[in-house]
């Protein structure tokens, strides 16, 4: 597809979504107090935030709900997710440059190597294994492996760049977007997700993120 469907988020200046502007504000301006404050919140893992997790919890994400892959950070970087719950994700990859992949399992593969035990491609469990899942609005994709998920197109397949592989994973170029339909399904617990590109280097810089899946 050559059109790019709306974001659906609240849009700033530029049409940028206003949380990605503020996100990216966070790094660049602002005050010593304020930039320390949103790396917090954007990082998510000091004992203050987790803390505060504990007490009041974390919204739960529902219906369309949007996941920006940066350089190399995701924003959110923390979801809550219920079983049963209609969902349409929709990745976006806003670097100008950097191909950027999203996968969701446990369990990160290591392979040894001359420096050590290191971070391999993905996740040893996927997610996605024997999902229904509903892919459309493909823009930009570089390659998308569907591995044991059960795909239905909206569109036609070549548009989607399906390849072999493990595990269920879309790579899309920059700029590039894709909407994943689904039912959260029974598999409560903390998952994972993030980005492997380049032998992994994504994942090790930080480009990683949190999934709670919760019963309703």
């Amino acid at each position: 597809m050559e059109n790019k469907p709306e974001y659906g988020a609240s849009e700033g200046q530029n049409g940028v979504p206003e949380e990605l502007q503020w996100s990216r504000r966070q790094f660049i301006t602002g005050t010593v107090g304020a930039a320390a404050a949103g790396i917090v919140a954007l990082v998510g893992r000091t004992p203050i935030v987790t803390a505060a997790r504990s007490i009041f919890g974390s919204p739960v994400s529902t219906g369309l709900v949007h996941l920006y892959a940066e350089d190399f950070y995701f924003v959110p970087n923390y979801m809550t997710w219920r079983v049963g719950d209609q969902m349409t994700l929709r990745f976006h990859n806003m670097s100008l440059t950097r191909f950027h992949e999203l996968q969701i399992g446990r369990h990160v593969s290591t392979q040894n190597t001359v420096f050590g035990t290191e971070n391999a491609n993905g996740f040893l469990e996927d997610f996605w294994q024997d999902m229904p899942v509903t892919l459309s609005n493909p823009y930009l994709i570089d390659n998308f492996v569907i591995a044991q998920a059960k795909p239905t197109y909206e569109g036609p397949v070549s548009d989607f760049m399906v390849t072999p592989g493990f595990p269920f994973s879309p790579t899309l170029k920059p700029g590039g977007h894709i909407d994943i339909s689904f039912t959260v399904p029974d598999k409560p617990g903390i998952w994972n997700y993030g980005c492997f590109v380049q032998a992994a280097m994504h994942w090790r810089f930080g480009m990683q993120g949190t999934l709670n899946i919760i019963r309703a």
